[in-house]
């Protein structure tokens, strides 16, 4: 369209200065006309020279006003077919800028509508790494749960009177270990997970770098237009899914805390539960073993008072069946 316009103008143009050339040419003509016949009647001697130069100079003042008026008509013509083309490119343009932007509005409805599919997809809002982490999670969190359910069954074993206190201290120690383990397990875990989740955002953002470049790449819109359009909207989009998941990785880590200080807190109350038991067992034992001693004692006491006496000057005893 633009070249379209251009072409036109330089025809008008052309056309002005051919007219202007044509004029000049037909200006030279008549001035040479004039001449000539000022010469021919000058030698007839008909009338005297100054007649006949007013008589030249009346007919070159009418052919000077009828060339003026042709100039005065080429310009107001210029003048006219330039507006036309001026006010036929601006009805042009403003057609045109109405299409471009009713297109332009198109594609960014449709970019927002492949922006939103994405942002939706399973693989945005389910990542696959997230959720193989999370099964191996499980997996691992079961096998320690089972492990150290396996260790608490142990203590069965060094209950009293088949106990020693170093070998209590030792089993509490390994539970405790068994804790810091299954925590650490957690926190690598959730590292992981979080590792995982960065790379999704990572993903979130290179999508809306290459939805910026094709707006960019239409050829249609500015670095401003493009910016404009994704930097609001495309980003809050990233950063509601972001939010949404930092609150639930939140809650996760708060769940693994309280389960750290809530088996901390159990194990500790097992073992001063154990210890108790234990310490009750040797105060019994011990209380046990006193009254085993008394009771040896007034056996003994009571088998020096039943011992029969032996004199010698008695006569020996009848027995009687």
């Amino acid at each position: 369209m633009a070249e379209k316009f251009q072409f036109q103008k330089q025809g008008i143009k052309e056309l002005d200065e051919a007219l202007y050339k044509a004029e000049f040419s037909r200006a030279d003509k008549l001035k040479s006309v004039l001449k000539k016949y000022a010469e021919i009647i000058e030698k007839t001697s008909y009338l005297m020279q100054p007649d006949v130069y007013r008589l030249i100079n009346q007919e070159a003042m009418v052919i000077n006003q009828a060339l003026l008026g042709n100039r005065r008509a080429i310009a107001q013509l210029f003048i006219n077919l330039s507006e036309a083309t001026l006010q036929q490119e601006l009805h042009s343009h403003r057609r045109w800028q109405n299409l471009l932007d009713a297109w332009k509005d198109l594609k960014k409805q449709a970019l927002v509508q492949s922006f939103s599919e994405f942002m939706a997809s399973e693989r945005i809002q389910a990542p696959p790494g997230v959720k193989k982490e999370m099964e191996s999670m499980l997996k691992d969190q079961k096998a320690l749960q089972q492990k150290r359910l396996e260790h608490l069954c142990t203590i069965c074993d060094l209950l009293p009177p088949n106990y020693s206190k170093a070998q209590l201290t030792e089993w509490h120690s390994s539970l405790n270990s068994l804790n810091k383990h299954l925590d650490t397990f957690h926190i690598d875990c959730m590292m992981r997970i979080r590792l995982q989740y960065e790379k999704t955002w990572q993903e979130c953002l290179a999508q809306v770098q290459t939805c910026k470049k094709q707006l960019l790449d239409c050829k249609a819109f500015t670095e401003e237009e493009a910016e404009s359009l994704v930097s609001p909207y495309f980003f809050q989009m990233v950063g509601e899914l972001q939010s949404k998941v930092e609150e639930e990785l939140e809650l996760l880590d708060i769940s693994f805390e309280g389960l750290a200080k809530q088996t901390e807190w159990q194990s500790s109350d097992l073992f001063s539960y154990f210890q108790e038991a234990v310490q009750l067992w040797e105060a019994h034992q011990s209380a046990l073993s006193v009254l085993d001693l008394e009771l040896e004692k007034r056996m003994e006491q009571l088998r020096q008072k039943k011992k029969p006496c032996v004199c010698p000057e008695a006569p020996a005893p009848w027995f009687w069946w």
